[in-house]
């Protein structure tokens, strides 16, 4: 064995006990950089999942997005249509006399020897509930045509009143005149 002296062998020691410091210390950062280095890699890979369901998210509410586009284009073209349309009921009954398409004249009031004077008989009252603008109950709200034999307008509109009492809601004034030509169909007394 080798001959050592005290302060030799206090040195060597020393210099195991340094050395076996630094291997705890490289020992214990080791381990501290594997965990962290695990705490890093985990996170990352939460980072990716995260990325992937945001990129899904943004893609479904992309499509959703397109989805509602496309729907507003087609309500768009809808209410074009029915605006289209709306204008053209407008401008036929801007045509037309009444909707009725009409004009009645009551047969017990005949009387060859006068003129007829048009009036316009109206009941809101009937047509409030008719529930559509063809049903025949709506047109009493915009009136009705009669061809009423009388020597003046104030006889064929007192004429009609006695047939349509304003206590049941009916009002009767002369028939504005309109251009064109109107079929003329005789009805049976009301």
């Amino acid at each position: 064995m080798p001959d050592f002296t005290l302060p030799q062998f206090i040195g060597i020691l020393a210099a195991a006990a340094n050395i076996g410091i630094a291997i705890m210390i490289i020992l214990l950062l080791g381990e501290r950089s594997h965990a962290a280095w695990t705490r890093v890699r985990l996170r990352a890979e939460e980072f990716v999942a995260l990325k992937a369901e945001l990129e899904v998210s943004a893609a479904e509410s992309e499509r959703a997005v397109q989805q509602l586009r496309d729907d507003i284009a087609g309500l768009q073209s809808q209410v074009q249509r029915a605006e289209q349309d709306i204008e053209a009921l407008h401008k036929r009954h801007r045509e037309t006399d009444l909707p009725m398409g009409y004009v009645s004249t009551p047969v017990d009031v005949v009387d060859r020897r006068y003129r007829t004077w048009r009036v316009v008989v109206r009941n809101p009252d009937l047509g409030a509930d008719a529930g559509s603008f063809s049903h025949p109950a709506y047109r009493w709200i915009e009136g009705r045509l009669f061809d009423v034999p009388a020597p003046n307008m104030e006889y064929a509109v007192e004429t009609m009143q006695a047939r349509f009492l304003a206590r049941d809601g009916y009002t009767v004034e002369p028939a504005r005149e309109r251009q064109g030509t109107v079929s003329i169909e005789t009805a049976e007394a009301i």
